[in-house]
C-alpha cells in the first residue's frame, strides 16, 4: 500500500487511504483422515470463514453432491458429510445448500490435483464446517458408497481493519470512470500474477493518464482484503455515490502464460475490447467470472462493469505465483488493452 501511495504521489496525484473494518479469519487445526474403505491421512484446508468442527472433530460417511449448486444435489446427505466439486457457483452457495439438506459438514474438491485457497466470503456464510480437499482424492471419495472421514477444524475470527487507496484525475466532477485492482494476495503465495500484475498495470495507466491525457475523468481504486471476501471493494461500493460512476473496469490476473485472452462477459464494455484484440490479431474470448473479483460489488450496486483476465494459470493461489511464472508479454498486451478501455470509456472534462 505504501508503495502504491508513493507512486501515485510521484505521478502527481493526491491519493487517499481509506480504512474499513472487516472480520479477519485464521485457522489453527486442519486435519482429515479417511477411515473407510481404506485408512489414510487427507490433505484438507478450511475454507476461509468456515466454522470450527466440534472439539475433537466429527466422523461421518461421505455422500457425493455433484457440484452442489442446486438443492437437489444433496439428496441423502442428512447427518453425513457432503462432498461437492469446485466450480459453477460460490462456495457459500454449496455450503448453504448442504446445511439446508441436513449435512453436518461440506468438503469441496478441486478440478485438478492439489488444494486451493478458497473463501466463503462472509463470516455468516455457512453454519456448518467447510473445507477444501485434494482434487486427486475427491473423485475417489465420491464414487465409493462406504467412504468414511474424520474431520477436525479449529478456526478463529477477530475484528480487524484494512485500507483502500483511491486517487482521482479530477475532484468534484459529475461523472467518472472507475478502474480497480486488488492489493492483497493469498497467504500461501507472493501473488505476483494475482494480483501484482493488475496493480502495476493500473499504476502505469494512472501515470500515463496524468501526464498525457489529463482531460479524462478517472478514479483509480486499489483494494484491500479482496482474497478474504472482496471486503475493500464492498466497503467502497456501499458508500460511494454510484450515480456518478459511469462504469467500473477490473484488472485481476493479467500475466498468465496462456494463449487465451479474455474479457468479462456481458456489460457494455466487452464488445469494444473484443474489437481491440481482434484488430491486433490476438486470440480472444469471453469469460463469466461471476462474483469472484472486485467488479462484483459494483455490479450488485447497478454500476456497469467489465474486466480483463489472462486465462488459466497453473500457479493460481499457490506458492509458485512468482515473477518467473508470469508472461510479461501477455501482461503488456492486457495492460495496453486496459489503457485502451480507459481512453475509450472515461468521460472527458471540458475546460
Amino acid at each position: 500500500m505504501d508503495h502504491v501511495r508513493a507512486e501515485l504521489k510521484r505521478a502527481g496525484y493526491s491519493p487517499r487511504v481509506v480504512g474499513f473494518p472487516f472480520v479477519e479469519y485464521r485457522e489453527s487445526v486442519e486435519k482429515g483422515i479417511q477411515i473407510a474403505p481404506i485408512r489414510r491421512e487427507l490433505r484438507v484446508e478450511a475454507l476461509d470463514y468456515s466454522p470450527s468442527t466440534p472439539k475433537g472433530g466429527l466422523r461421518a460417511r461421505v455422500v457425493a453432491a455433484g457440484n452442489g449448486c442446486e438443492s437437489g444435489d444433496f439428496e441423502g446427505v442428512r447427518g453425513f458429510i457432503a462432498l461437492a466439486r469446485r466450480g459453477a457457483c460460490f462456495f457459500a452457495v454449496k455450503a448453504r445448500n448442504a446445511h439446508n439438506a441436513g449435512a453436518i459438514a461440506l468438503l469441496v474438491f478441486n478440478s485438478e490435483p492439489g488444494l486451493f485457497d478458497g473463501t466463503l466470503g462472509d463470516p455468516r456464510a455457512s453454519p456448518i464446517p467447510a473445507a477444501a480437499i485434494d482434487g486427486a482424492v475427491g473423485p475417489e471419495l465420491a464414487v465409493s458408497s462406504s467412504s468414511m472421514v474424520e474431520l477436525e477444524l479449529a478456526t478463529h475470527r477477530r475484528r480487524s481493519t484494512s485500507q483502500n487507496v483511491i486517487a482521482d484525475t479530477h475532484n468534484g466532477v459529475r461523472r467518472v470512470l472507475m478502474v480497480g485492482a486488488h492489493l492483497d494476495s493469498v497467504l500461501v503465495g507472493p501473488g505476483i500474477n494475482d494480483n501484482a500484475t493488475g496493480v502495476v498495470a493500473l499504476l502505469e495507466i494512472a501515470r500515463v493518464v496524468r501526464k498525457r491525457y489529463p482531460e479524462l475523468a478517472v478514479r483509480f481504486g486499489f483494494w484491500g482484503a479482496e482474497e478474504l471476501g472482496l471486503f475493500g471493494s464492498r466497503a467502497y461500493a456501499s458508500t460511494a455515490d454510484r450515480r456518478r460512476i459511469v462504469g467500473y473496469l477490473n484488472l485481476d490476473v493479467l500475466g498468465s502464460p496462456s494463449p487465451e485472452r479474455t474479457v468479462y462477459k456481458g456489460g457494455p464494455f466487452a464488445a469494444r475490447w473484443l474489437e481491440h484484440f481482434e484488430r491486433r490479431g490476438l486470440r480472444v474470448g469471453q469469460i463469466d467470472v461471476g462474483g469472484r473479483s472486485d467488479h462484483f460489488p459494483f455490479d450488485q450496486a447497478g454500476v456497469p462493469t467489465g474486466g480483463l483476465f489472462a486465462g488459466g494459470y497453473p500457479c493460481y493461489h499457490r506458492a509458485c505465483d512468482r515473477l518467473a511464472n508470469v508472461d510479461l508479454a501477455v501482461l503488456d498486451e492486457l495492460a495496453a488493452a486496459a489503457a485502451f478501455g480507459v481512453a475509450s470509456f472515461a468521460p472527458i472534462v471540458r475546460d
